[in-house]
């Protein structure tokens, strides 16, 4: 799907090179007008994923500027939010003592953020503060993104008509046990504490997700949190879970986004996945912060 180039006196919206992604060019978050406001959402919408460079944030502007686009939601793991912040969520490898101040490694299989709970986020918006580099100046910590949305598109009619009225199982504490065994030597996580789990009971999703502003529809499994299909044997389910999974994964989707201190980059959870590279560790420091904006239940 192309997505149309903005370029105005106040404003230039442009594409990404070979891929869905798009770049605001030339603006400070903190003074945007309505109507310059106004242009990027809609492209976002689009699109599925925005970036902008060269930003100097404190925590209140990014959740100022995060509330342009909607009301802003807590994660449900409060030991990683900034002091003083709870609408923040911090994602970083750097340790204060033994405790990590940020979640590691957050994102490193490909999924949808909050997809486990009954009104997932609308969006995430993610804000650079330290960025890993190996010995030779390379940029470390890539995130990539797929459309979920071009991926169903490209979906043979026989599948679209399989997945149109089914239902995925969305396991978020059977997901973090399994991550908190594989990081018990590096970065070790503590139990989820009762409350959380209250919080995040297993739920079935749609797995033909309906944009909730365009109406676009995209291929709503993922890797990390889909664990089976309603109605059907797990063992029956994973290797259709497992075709679609790797259909919106396919290498040619993909766009990778190489960061800089001060990028703003965000994206549509019910559009896009993504994928964040952990190819670095100390004493290489990553620290990135993010908000998520409330969304509404899937359809």
């Amino acid at each position: 799907m192309a997505i149309p180039e903005i370029k105005s006196s106040s404003i230039e919206i442009r594409s990404d090179v070979g891929s869905f992604a798009q770049e605001v060019v030339g603006v400070d978050v903190r003074t945007l007008s309505n109507e310059d406001f106004g242009q990027i959402e809609s492209a976002f919408n689009e699109s599925g994923v925005m970036y902008i460079r060269g930003q100097t944030l404190g925590p209140e502007d990014l959740i100022a500027f995060s509330k342009r686009f909607g009301a802003i939601e807590s994660h449900p793991r409060q030991e990683y939010a900034l002091a003083g912040h709870p609408q923040i969520h911090v994602l970083s490898n750097i340790k204060d003592g033994e405790r990590s101040i940020g979640s590691a490694y957050a994102g490193d299989e490909w999924h949808t953020d909050l997809c486990f709970m009954n009104s997932p986020s609308r969006m995430s918006i993610l804000y650079s503060i330290e960025i890993p580099f190996d010995d030779d100046g390379k940029v470390l910590g890539d995130t990539l993104f797929t459309s979920a949305a071009n991926a169903y598109d490209d979906l043979d009619s026989e599948m679209k008509d399989f997945i149109s009225d089914k239902r995925g199982f969305m396991q978020y504490n059977r997901r973090q046990e399994i991550k908190r065994l594989e990081r018990m030597n590096d970065y070790p996580r503590p139990p989820l504490s009762d409350e959380v789990k209250a919080l995040t009971p297993d739920i079935t999703q749609p797995m033909v997700r309906t944009h909730p502003i365009t109406g676009r529809k995209s291929i709503y499994v993922n890797q990390v949190y889909t664990f089976g299909i309603e109605g059907m044997e797990e063992n029956e389910s994973a290797p259709i879970l497992k075709k679609l999974c790797d259909h919106v994964t396919r290498q040619d989707r993909i766009y990778r986004h190489k960061w800089q201190v001060g990028d703003i980059l965000m994206w549509d959870n019910a559009l896009t996945q993504h994928k964040a590279l952990a190819d670095y560790k100390m004493p290489q420091r990553r620290k990135l912060i993010r908000t998520s904006v409330t969304g509404t239940e899937v359809f």
